[in-house]
């Protein structure tokens, strides 16, 4: 897994800019925030710049499929990789793997209107009796559990039209994920969970089809318009 601050890749975007794909560069376009923008150029120009390190290929000569979801994924079947992109507030999160089911989310920890009812709404009877009523607790808690549902959604293809409902997450003693979504999948017998913070003002969480699993989580910084990689934890 990597993740990046987008205001510290200043330096980089007219370079990663130029990478992207005609359909890239009309999405891009169509963003009129300047903060849209860059999220949005961060997390495909730096998935190209990954995906060229891994595949040792120019980052624009890579071609990318789009799911029913609007994920991506190499438009070539025969490479065994795969990749989930997230970004919310300053950040983007990638995380790469050899195993097909693989999803992420990042979620700033913003005050959300009407929390009461989106917990109401997207946790099960359990998880609600988890939450704890003091108010910042109970932010963080909840978008620990909307960030490992949504990275488990996303790593079957289903996306949010699924019912968070119907899929059940436990925090303690370690994130897990209890009930996952009812969608036959082949070989899959159990699902790695991982919650963490990309800083005090955000939570990211990844989900794997496979368990046990080896993860290292890196920050990739920008240096003189170069990128450098920072280990920051290995499991």
């Amino acid at each position: 897994m990597w993740q990046l601050r987008c205001s510290a890749a200043q330096a980089v975007c007219p370079q990663w800019q130029a990478w992207l794909s005609p359909d890239e560069q009309a999405r891009l376009n169509q963003y009129r925030r300047a903060a849209d923008r860059d999220r949005f150029l961060c997390s495909r120009g730096g998935l190209r710049y990954l995906l060229a390190s891994y595949l040792q290929q120019p980052p624009a000569s890579l071609q990318l499929r789009y799911g029913a979801q609007g994920r991506p994924a190499l438009a070539s079947a025969s490479v065994p990789l795969h990749f989930n992109v997230a970004h919310s507030g300053d950040w983007v999160i990638w995380a790469f793997s050899r195993c097909r089911w693989i999803g992420v989310d990042v979620e700033v920890l913003q005050p959300r209107q009407r929390l009461r009812s989106l917990i109401q709404r997207c946790l099960t009877p359990k998880e609600q009796a988890a939450i704890a009523q003091e108010p910042t607790t109970q932010l963080a808690q909840f978008l620990s559990m909307w960030t490992v549902k949504e990275a488990h959604l996303k790593a079957v293809g289903l996306g949010l039209s699924y019912p968070l409902q119907n899929v059940q997450v436990a925090l303690q003693p370690t994130p897990t994920l209890v009930r996952p979504a009812q969608v036959s999948i082949y070989g899959v017998t159990a699902w790695y969970v991982d919650v963490w913070q990309p800083d005090p003002a955000a939570i990211a969480a990844l989900c794997v089809g496979q368990s046990p699993c080896k993860v290292e989580l890196f920050n990739l910084t920008t240096r003189d318009g170069g990128q450098v990689f920072h280990i920051i934890r290995a499991d």
